[in-house]
């Protein structure tokens, strides 16, 4: 690595030469996901630093820091060698590790600073934790779930309730919780009945027609943490949108391929409305980074996806070319089909079971070497080793909850509800974030660069109060599921 030459050393450049290599080194550290050396790095520069310079370094510092789970940061901690990368290394391991708990996370703030009080980000603490006084005095003590218990949705607005309160029960909260069915009444009746017994905030609904609904109203009474967004863009100064939307996915597999330098891509999705309107999202947001899309596939009910594949990859014609050769010739001759060679990648959209029939048929006719990727639809609980082998080498986004067992409420959540590790485990999820997320609403408003590390991704809110997830991502190896690193931005 040419940042890395001795010729950059300190002693041969100029402060401001210093401070530029040291950015540089530090972002190519930070892309190359190795993050204490990207902290280390500004660490070093940090005093040639003018003083705004050195507050945003500073905030550079503590962001690199936190890409790191709690457990390696306390162990790195001990082992630092200087007593400033110690420090800040112990600083963020005290926010990961208390993330979902205020209260307490500002009293181990508080001792943090007796211990630290000479440290740099003692005297200027990191933006997200200079308003954590204010987070927990402001806490609401009262809140209505409004969510469907019956009907269609039952089903996930259930799992969503036992999310919520388990990371209740689980924090040991004293917090009020009062809930409303929306299948059995008007959304603007149930509103005013949750606000009249005393409700600080609303969590819910889920339905997309009801969050459009509160986002049309002149003014909300309390805020709102809805679970999914309103139509046509709509917002509200109290309405945060917050939830699963799938077409996030699409957005987020388009961003990280290109990241990773593919251009050209061919894209096999179901003739269905979902399947439509999602391979719409992703073709809207590839094409506007400037990707290309080859060709594309759709497919039905079908258990056979030969003849689809076999047009998609014009093996088809390879095929055709060779028996117009034998007719022209009249002499038989040995010959192998040949794939189309102009995809970097496919974009397979699909459940397990689709994902299962399509992706052998792409080995089979020739395009072993190409990449897939897709998105969490493929992936469940429960599948079997057996029954995940034919998925093999595809990459897929997904939420930390179904690619990790790191949270601490998620034993808990399985335990009590066998079906939290099926096709719904991504809404107990849901439930646990919302619960998480409520006490902190006004602090990721203020706060631009406030991310919360949770269950159904790294959170943070946008200028539309729009909650937007960063997912992880994994491939099949082997019949299993291995997290798979993100490749950062270019530098």
């Amino acid at each position: 690595m040419w940042l890395a030459d001795n010729r950059l050393s300190a002693t041969r450049l100029t402060q401001q030469d210093q401070i530029e290599v040291g950015q540089l080194r530090a972002r190519a550290y930070f892309a190359g996901r190795n993050y204490i050396a990207s902290a280390r790095e500004r660490i070093f520069f940090d005093s040639l630093l003018t003083p705004s310079e050195r507050e945003d370094n500073r905030q550079e510092i503590f962001r690199a820091l936190l890409e790191l789970p709690a457990r390696s940061l306390a162990s790195q901690a001990k082992k630092a060698i200087t007593s400033e990368l110690r420090g800040w290394l112990s600083l963020a391991a005290m926010t990961k590790q208390h993330q979902n708990d205020p209260l307490k996370q500002l009293r181990e703030l508080n001792r943090w600073k007796k211990v630290w009080s000479s440290h740099p980000a003692a005297v200027n603490l990191p933006n997200s934790l200079q308003t954590l006084s204010k987070v927990v005095a402001n806490q609401p003590k009262t809140i209505a779930l409004l969510l469907p218990l019956h009907g269609n949705l039952g089903t996930i607005g259930r799992s969503i309730r036992d999310g919520i309160l388990a990371a209740r029960f689980k924090l040991e909260s004293d917090v009020n919780i009062y809930i409303y069915d929306t299948s059995t009444d008007h959304i603007q009746t149930l509103v005013n009945r949750a606000v009249g017994a005393g409700a600080e905030i609303i969590i819910g609904p889920l339905e997309r027609s009801l969050v459009t609904e509160l986002a049309q109203m002149d003014q909300l009474p309390v805020p709102v943490l809805a679970l999914n967004r309103a139509e046509k863009g709509i917002t509200q100064p109290d309405l945060y949108q917050f939830g699963l939307a799938p077409e996030d996915e699409m957005v987020q597999v388009a961003d990280q391929v290109f990241k990773e330098g593919k251009r050209d891509a061919i894209a096999i999705y179901p003739d269905t409305d979902w399947g439509v309107r999602n391979y719409s999202a992703f073709r809207n947001r590839w094409v506007s980074l400037g990707g290309n899309i080859i060709d594309t596939a759709e497919y039905t009910q079908q258990r056979d996806y030969s003849d689809l594949i076999k047009s998609l990859l014009d093996v088809d014609q390879s095929e055709q070319r060779a028996a117009d050769l034998r007719r022209i010739t009249g002499q038989k001759f040995e010959f192998t089909p040949r794939r189309r060679q102009d995809i970097d990648f496919v974009f397979l959209l699909g459940n397990q079971s689709q994902a299962r029939g399509i992706n052998p048929t792409l080995a089979f006719f020739y395009a072993e070497d190409i990449p897939v990727y897709s998105t969490s639809h493929i992936y469940e609980f429960n599948d079997s080793r057996i029954e995940s082998i034919d998925l093999n080498g595809i990459r897929f986004c997904d939420i930390p909850w179904k690619l990790t067992d790191t949270d601490i409420i998620q034993t808990d959540v399985q335990s009590a509800w066998s079906n939290s590790k099926t096709q719904l485990a991504p809404f107990y999820a849901l439930g646990v974030d919302a619960f998480r997320l409520y006490p902190r609403l006004q602090q990721l408003k203020e706060v631009s660069d406030t991310r919360i590390f949770g269950a159904t991704g790294v959170l943070r809110l946008n200028p539309d109060n729009v909650l937007v997830r960063k997912l992880m991502w994994a491939q099949f190896t082997d019949g299993q599921v291995v997290s798979r690193p993100l490749v950062m931005e270019s530098l």
